[in-house]
Parts: structure tokens; sequence; C-alpha cells
């Protein structure tokens, strides 16, 4: 393997050691009661991006250094993305979000790099299908809503990972799709998994209480709802026929001012 993709396989371990770092640091401050789900938050989100990061850096070790040069963006984005969540944290020094930076999103990218991200077309037998007009924006922030769709989409990803009846043909399939209603908009993240166990529906956005599968902390869609709600928005486990589990996101647009619209016009 070339020089690029041994350095970038470091670069992972280094995002690592940092983690390590921000959790020692962060237990010695004072307020130890706030700061506690902070460190959880952080945790379990650099946990998933780091795991991503590693994934990639280890295809990166075996090709070529044409393929270094395809991969390696996505990897420096992965990095970059994992240290501005971390510097926000610090800088807020409590578990409560930041103020969302609100602009118009592709939505349709948005997914596809998120697809990316959990490798999920390297996984046989996972189908990921995207139902999403590429001309869709929403109007939010961009990384707070790569962290709700990643949270979700990758608990699906968990859920149809899990171990079937053997001989089992079912299909192992994840669909987000979206539509904008007014002045909202609407996103499902549909899975064809075992579906929500009783114990999860009844803690469903509860912190260790509301995982779905053994030993997960259910931290996912704790940040996804605060997320969410930071946004105005709502997100909810829907009712769907056949097996599976279905989230639906509803984001609304900002009120705009009549001298805006004006403007715009």
């Amino acid at each position: 393997a070339g020089p690029g993709g041994h350095e970038l396989a470091l670069a992972g371990q280094h995002l690592a050691a940092m983690q390590a770092h921000l959790q020692r640091t962060l237990k010695q401050q004072k307020n130890l009661a706030d700061l506690g789900l902070a460190v959880s938050k952080i945790n379990h989100d650099m946990r998933n991006i780091l795991a991503s990061a590693q994934l990639m850096s280890d295809r990166l070790v075996d090709v070529d250094d044409p393929m270094v040069k395809r991969f390696a963006p996505k990897l420096l984005r992965t990095i970059d993305r994992a240290v501005g969540y971390t510097s926000e944290v610090l800088a807020y020094g409590q578990a409560s979000e930041a103020e969302p930076r609100r602009k118009p999103v592709p939505l349709a990218a948005l997914v596809q790099e998120v697809r990316e991200l959990l490798a999920i077309e390297a996984d046989a037998g996972i189908e990921f299908v995207e139902s999403i007009s590429a001309d869709l924006m929403v109007d939010a922030d961009g990384e707070q809503l790569f962290r709700i769709v990643h949270n979700l989409c990758r608990n699906a990803h968990q859920a149809l990972l899990a171990p079937r009846a053997t001989g089992s043909s079912e299909l192992r399939r994840i669909t987000v799709s979206a539509q904008r209603f007014g002045s909202v908009v609407s996103i499902d993240i549909d899975d064809t998994g075992p579906g929500m166990p009783a114990k999860a529906r009844e803690n469903l956005f509860s912190a260790f209480k509301g995982s779905a599968r053994s030993g997960g902390t259910g931290l996912g869609l704790v940040i996804a709802r605060e997320l969410v709600l930071a946004h105005g928005g709502t997100i909810a486990l829907a009712e769907k026929p056949g097996p599976g589990t279905l989230f639906r996101i509803e984001i609304p647009d900002r009120p705009v001012s009549l001298q805006d619209y004006r403007a715009r016009a």
C-alpha cells in the first residue's frame, strides 16, 4: 500500500486517542451532573463516526493510490465532522446542543453521504433505497440533520444485521423517503428488521432504556429527538404494515417575515 493509505489509517487512531483524552478532560470538570449526559452523547456519536472512519481507513491501506485519492476526502470529512462536534461541546461545556445554524440543505445528497459513511452497500443482502427528489431542500442545520439521519439509519442497519432464523429469506431493506408539504418536510426512515420490542417502545426516547438491541444505550434516538426539537420539529415511531420499524421526522421551515418574502420574490 502507498504511504497515503497508511497515513490515513493512522488518522483514525489519532482521533480515537483524542476521544479518550476528551473523556478524561470532561470528567475533571465540576459540573459532572450536567456533563454526564454530554460525555455519553460524545462517546456515542464519536464511536459511530470513528467506526466508519476506521473502516474506510482499513480499506485505504490495501488499495492503490488512485483509490486513496478517491476515498481520502470522505475520510477527512468524517474526521472534520468528529472534531467539529467535539469542539462545539467543549465550547458550550454543557449537555445542551448548539443552536441550529439553518440554511437550505439538499436532503438527497445528505442521505447518500450517510449511506457511504455506513458502508451499507458493502453488506451482502441489505438493500438501501432512497426515494427523495434531487431538488428537495430542508431548512436545517446541515451537520445536525446529518446526525439525525445517521443515527436512525445506523439503528436500522444494526437491526438488519441481527441474526435471523436459519434459512430465513426475509427481505433486508432500509428505505429513506421524503416529501415537502407546504412549509414542512416529512422524512421517513423505514426498515424491515424485527421491529421494536415493547420495552423499547415504552422508553423510546429515554437514555439507557430505549434501545431495541441488547447492549445498546438508546442514545441515538435521544440525540436525534433533541436535534429535531431544536428545529421546531417532531419525531415519532409510526405504524406500518408488516415487520420492521418506521420513524417519521417532520421539520418545518423557519417563519419568514413579509419583508424577507418580498425580497426573495
